[in-house]
């Protein structure tokens, strides 16, 4: 039997002793209130057990939000600044590129001379040309200096080198013919190719030709600056001289100033 029937069979009992005897009813009354109120007492709590336990279902509940902190350690992408420090040499980097510095190098742009300053020996026999002597490296024009007794011929052009140069290499060809014996040891006539300062003011001397330098074809040259000329504006400059006899020519075509440089 279930306690809840027990308490039902103690009423019944109390109940019907109550209708026989006044004595005997007021003690069971007695002895069976006390259990009665009693029993209540006791379930009470029982009652009461489950609403305590619900702070205890909560428990995990308010420990939840304490798990969510756990993103907060996902402050790992700060580690993604690293590559973006690592790039930044890489978009930086110098990509070096070549660029011919000169304007008209083979003397064949029209009108003819455009880029030079020419000061010939005689101006009705202009330095650019296409007059006699060997063809030309390439056409229609070379420069041509000397070949008049008693001169001087002189052709530059001046240059701004791009900043960040690396290298700045001048190439082209010459060819000289004289009048002068091929087995004289005397040197007559010169001539020189260099890059100066915009004064004038000697930086480098390309080539330096005379009488004995004579050739039978044009023969290339090639020459590297060991200055720093970055962001110097300078001057690329021809200049021959002959004297009263025996004129040697000197012969120039297909120049290229060419800087190797960060853009």
């Amino acid at each position: 039997m279930t306690m809840r029937r027990m308490k039902r069979a103690l009423l019944v009992i109390v109940a019907t002793g109550c209708a026989r005897g006044g004595g005997v009813a007021s003690d069971a009354s007695q002895g069976t209130d006390a259990e009665g109120i009693d029993a209540p007492a006791v379930d009470a709590p029982q009652t009461d057990a489950p609403d305590l336990d619900a702070p205890m279902i909560d428990a995990p509940m308010i420990d939840a939000p304490i798990m969510i902190d756990a993103p907060i350690m996902v402050d790992a992408p700060i580690m993604i600044d690293a590559p973006i420090m690592v790039d930044a040499p890489m978009v930086d980097a110098c990509v070096p590129v070549a660029t011919q510095l000169l304007l008209n190098p083979a003397f064949d742009a029209t009108p003819r001379g455009s880029g030079w300053v020419a000061d010939p020996i005689d101006s009705s026999f202009p330095i650019i040309t296409s007059d006699d002597g060997p063809p030309e490296q390439t056409a229609p024009y070379k420069a041509w200096l000397g070949g008049i007794e008693s001169g001087d011929d002189s052709l530059h052009q001046n240059v701004t080198i791009p900043a960040n140069t690396t290298q700045l290499v001048l190439t082209g060809y010459y060819w000289v013919a004289s009048e002068e014996s091929a087995t004289t040891s005397s040197v007559y006539d010169t001539a020189v190719l260099a890059l100066v300062q915009t004064n004038n003011t000697n930086i480098a001397t390309v080539l330096s030709l005379s009488n004995r330098s004579e050739t039978t074809a044009w023969i290339p040259f090639s020459f590297t600056f060991a200055q720093n000329l970055s962001g110097q504006t300078v001057r690329l400059r021809a200049r021959s001289s002959n004297d009263v006899l025996n004129a040697t020519s000197f012969w120039f075509d297909t120049l290229a100033l060419t800087a190797t440089h960060c853009p």
